[in-house]
């Protein structure tokens, strides 16, 4: 039995794919969740085998969330569900830890398969993405950017950018994350020092250039 977890903001998207996916008799939908924040609490709690991640979710994105889940639950593998059919993002999925990307527009089939083939530690892409030489991407580590984000900013700090891009106060970011206001304060001090912006707006425009929200 493969124990599937979905992260998804879409509550109707879930509630379809969780009956379709429990309508495999090899299947079962052991959790849900909205936002990564959720997500990656109750996936640690539960180790699903495969974990459904939309690559678009509030809190935590679907990049980001896939790295936390490699480093705090190795053993639960991701399977990356997007709309995006963008050769950024399934490189970014790979080599974030991420066994498979498929795209909300091809089959059940093909989705059932992917979790499959995840499950067992396999890489499986949509078809839309063959031309890409996975396993290069997968063998080769990222080079070195010193001006890439994970060299500039924390994971803590990529995670709050998120959140203040996506219109969280400091308050709301404080109780969300189980940390005080002043703390936020300080992590949001660091980035605009760390990445030179000193306006919410110039916040939002950097999390959209580098794609870590997704409009």
């Amino acid at each position: 039995m493969i124990k599937v977890f979905l992260v998804d903001d879409h509550q109707m998207f879930r509630d379809g794919l969780k009956h379709l996916i429990q309508k495999n008799n090899n299947m079962k939908v052991v959790g849900e969740a909205d936002d990564g924040i959720i997500g990656l609490h109750d996936i640690i709690k539960l180790k699903p085998h495969v974990a459904v991640v939309d690559i678009s979710i509030p809190g935590l994105n679907g990049i980001e969330l896939t790295k936390q889940i490699k480093k705090r639950a190795p053993e639960v593998e991701v399977l990356i569900l997007s709309m995006h059919a963008d050769t950024y993002f399934v490189t970014n999925a790979i080599k974030s830890g991420a066994k498979g990307y498929i795209l909300k527009e091809d089959s059940f089939k093909l989705l059932i398969e992917a979790v499959m083939y995840v499950a067992r530690g396999k890489i499986m892409v949509s078809p839309a993405f063959y031309p890409i030489n996975l396993n290069k991407i997968f063998q080769n580590e990222r080079k070195e950017d010193n001006n890439s984000i994970e060299n500039l900013l924390t994971e803590r700090e990529i995670q709050i950018l998120q959140m203040i891009a996506e219109g969280y106060t400091n308050t709301q970011i404080a109780e969300k994350l189980f940390i005080s206001t002043g703390t936020v304060d300080t992590h949001r001090k660091n980035i605009m020092k760390k990445l030179n912006i000193h306006n919410v707006s110039g916040l939002v425009k950097y999390a959209i250039k580098h794609k870590i929200i997704v409009i």
